[in-house]
């Protein structure tokens, strides 16, 4: 999703939260939350061409081409889905401004690409790798030595 479509998203969610406050109007949260949203799609507006623009535009060609490569496109799903949960809580539960949502949103793309390359390629356990690396055993084994010949040492004086 680009910039353009998360600034889109916004004022659209700003919209339902105006017709939330039809629906609702004893509840002034909504129509607050409109405004906060419509804030927000302004400050993504004036952000075009930012650097925090290229960060998104980036993360967001890697995840393109890592989907394609491992035919992996569910992770989108997700994706709009923690982008609308976000957008919601604007003027309920949060307030942020356009720099602070679009470097959470960028960072949401580099996790979901994280666990796209995962799931691709799995990491090793490496707690099992380096227990089972000889020279670790071989320290392994010298420490409870001196521990156990220390141990011994000072039962003697007591």
């Amino acid at each position: 999703m680009s910039v353009e479509d998360i600034g889109y998203q916004v004022s659209e969610t700003a919209e339902w939260r105006r017709l939330k406050a039809a629906q609702f109007p004893e509840d002034t949260r909504n129509l607050q939350a409109a405004q906060a949203l419509d804030r927000l799609a302004r400050q993504i507006e004036e952000l075009e061409k930012s650097e925090i623009h290229s960060q998104i535009d980036e993360a967001n060609d890697s995840l393109a081409m890592a989907c394609e490569a491992t035919d992996n496109y569910d992770v989108w799903a997700d994706i709009n889905e923690d982008v609308s949960g976000e957008l919601r809580s604007i003027g309920f539960h949060s307030d942020n401004d356009a720099v602070h949502f679009l470097e959470w949103y960028r960072d949401l793309l580099r996790e979901k690409l994280q666990d796209v390359l995962d799931k691709a390629v799995p990491v090793p356990d490496l707690h099992e790798q380096v227990a089972n690396d000889p020279s670790v055993k071989a320290a392994k084994q010298a420490y409870e030595s001196v521990y156990a010949k220390a141990l011994a040492e000072a039962r003697k004086k007591v």
